[in-house]
């Protein structure tokens, strides 16, 4: 971005810190200041008041919401997620609503609030649900895919301008890695087949496996929707067939080499006993 602007980042923490996390990680390549919880460090202030005073400090607004209300405010009875929202909400903040997707998404019991919470919750999502268009997520990565695409565009829109080719800056800026030998691109290029196809040219194949293999699957993203000239969105669903077959490929791969090592291993000669 051509110049850095304040991102407030709010969820419930122990439950979503992969999350949270992934997220970081995106905002920080778009060279955002990240401003939450983690941030804010032995200060005079209450929860609450800290909270707000650095929501009324950010540009914009990125929510986050899975199946915990969160710590309740002893004084108004609301969760601190939900006064950090109603603050951005009351300073005009562009938001970003993003809900996880209960019917595609495993969650732990743990992470899981029943009872009176339960019930603010789904009020309160029935809220976000009203006032704003939302997105579903699933996995960190995917939830770090959605909010590298929507972010840009909400901030242009609001009028500050955003370089181009900032998604260029990203994947140059990346680590590469380069392990993978001409024999085992080769090998892998075939058993991934038709799924290659969404990559332009056999070096951005060999760049995003070796991304998918080193388990950075968001940097795989970027480097193909860029490359490539498509969304991420598009760029995720082609990575994640090239990726289930590539470690279809390796697991079989594993298999076999167990059972040569099985089969070349010298048996005792136990005649003498």
């Amino acid at each position: 971005m051509r110049d850095s602007v304040p991102v407030f980042l709010s969820s419930t923490f122990v439950d979503l810190q992969p999350y949270r996390q992934a997220v970081r990680d995106v905002l920080h390549r778009l060279e955002a200041v990240v401003r939450g919880m983690e941030y804010f460090g032995a200060l005079p202030e209450t929860p609450r008041d800290e909270c707000l005073r650095i929501v009324r400090s950010c540009n914009f607004y990125v929510g986050i919401f899975a199946m915990r209300y969160g710590s309740i405010d002893a004084e108004c009875g609301k969760s601190l997620t939900r006064l950090e929202y109603e603050e951005a909400q009351r300073q005009r903040l562009p938001s970003l609503i993003y809900l996880l997707d209960e019917e595609r998404q495993p969650v732990l019991p743990k992470h899981i609030e029943f009872g009176e919470s339960a019930e603010r919750l789904r009020e309160f999502k029935r809220t976000l649900k009203s006032n704003h268009v939302v997105s579903f997520f699933t996995t960190p990565e995917d939830l770090a895919v959605r909010v590298s695409q929507d972010l840009p565009g909400l901030i242009e829109r609001s009028g500050t301008p955003i370089k181009r080719g900032e998604l260029v800056k990203v994947v140059e800026s990346l680590p590469r890695v380069n392990w993978l030998t001409p024999e085992r691109f080769e090998y892998l290029k075939k058993e991934v087949a038709e799924a290659a196809q969404v990559a332009p040219s056999d070096e951005v194949l060999r760049e995003v496996m070796e991304f998918l293999l080193a388990g950075d699957r968001l940097a795989a993203v970027f480097l193909l929707a860029r490359r490539a000239g498509i969304d991420l969105r598009e760029a995720t669903d082609g990575l994640m067939e090239i990726e289930r077959r590539i470690f279809g490929a390796v697991e079989r791969g594993a298999r076999l080499l167990e059972q040569q090592c099985a089969a070349s291993s010298p048996v005792a000669d136990r005649s003498g006993e």
